[in-house]
Parts: structure tokens; C-alpha cells; sequence
């Protein structure tokens, strides 16, 4: 009896363990009440979630990141977290690129180099738009008309090889 509960405490903390977290340990495909869970502060949007055709659900208006504040957007898709976003209203051009480098610094230094940029070798000083890929996580910070950044935490399907 025991070998048996030990296998399956064994099973359950591996399914727990590979289960993909985009953003404060909240992983993709959570239902609201476990988002909920996770992140108290995560509360129902101003606007009804019937008149939200992007699928939010749940937001967190204001969270510090980077000494700006980020309101946070939790997207989901027949109630399965799909999507994190995070957008913080910079001011200027200036401050949303100063932003956007601290971040890229942060996320650098916790997911490696990015794997793609549309940035790179711009004419633009302004232009910032990057993306990680980390174990099925893509992380992609743009900087959004001007003075907006953008950071979104999205899940990755996984390869399938079902060839025949």
C-alpha cells in the first residue's frame, strides 16, 4: 500500500511540476478561480466580462515592475488562461524605451538572449520589439505606439509527432 501511495504522490508532483507557468507561477491552461488562487489581487474587470471580446477576465490594475506600474490582464479562452499581458503607460518615447530596457536587461538575464527581434539594426531608436522562447513560455516586450510597453507571457503547444 505504501510503494502505491508513493508512486502516486510521485505522479501528481510530476503533473504539478511540467504543468507551464507564464507569469507569477500561474500556469497556462488555469482556470479563473486558480488564477485567483495564486494571485489574490487578480479581480474582475471594470468593463463585464460578456462585453470583453478579448477574453479578459481577470486584471490587476495596478503592479509594480521595472519602477513602473503595469496594469495586468489575464486572457482566457473558454476558461483557460491562454495569455498574461502586462502594459504600462511610459509618458513619452524616451521613458517607454528607458522601460523597455530595463526589462530586456531583467528578462536577459533570467531567459537567456532573445530568440527573435524586429529591433535589431533599426533605423528607429525607438522601435523596440523582442521575443523569448523558454520551455514552451514565448515573452514578447514591444514598445506600443510610442510611450506604451507591452510584455506578454504566452503558452507554446507542444510539438507533435504524429507521423504516419
Amino acid at each position: 500500500m505504501k510503494k502505491l501511495l508513493l508512486c502516486l504522490s510521485c505522479l501528481l508532483f510530476t503533473a504539478g511540476a511540467s504543468a507551464q507557468a507564464l507569469w507569477q507561477g500561474v500556469p497556462v491552461g488555469a482556470t479563473p478561480a486558480e488564477v485567483r488562487a495564486r494571485v489574490p489581487e487578480a479581480q474582475a474587470p471594470a468593463t463585464a466580462p460578456a462585453s470583453n471580446s478579448d477574453g479578459v477576465q481577470l486584471e490587476i490594475p495596478a503592479f509594480e515592475l521595472a519602477g513602473a506600474p503595469f496594469k495586468v490582464s489575464f486572457v482566457f479562452k473558454a476558461d483557460q488562461l491562454q495569455r498574461i499581458t502586462l502594459l504600462a503607460n511610459a509618458g513619452s518615447a524616451d521613458e517607454a524605451r528607458a522601460l523597455a530596457q530595463r526589462l530586456t536587461t531583467s528578462l536577459r538575464s533570467r531567459y537567456g538572449l532573445e530568440m527573435s527581434t524586429k529591433s535589431r539594426g533599426s533605423t528607429s531608436s525607438l522601435t523596440i520589439d523582442r521575443q523569448w522562447n523558454f520551455r514552451r513560455t514565448v515573452v514578447h516586450l514591444e514598445v506600443v505606439d510610442g510611450s506604451f510597453v507591452r510584455l506578454d507571457y504566452s503558452g507554446q503547444a507542444p510539438v507533435r509527432n504524429n507521423r504516419l
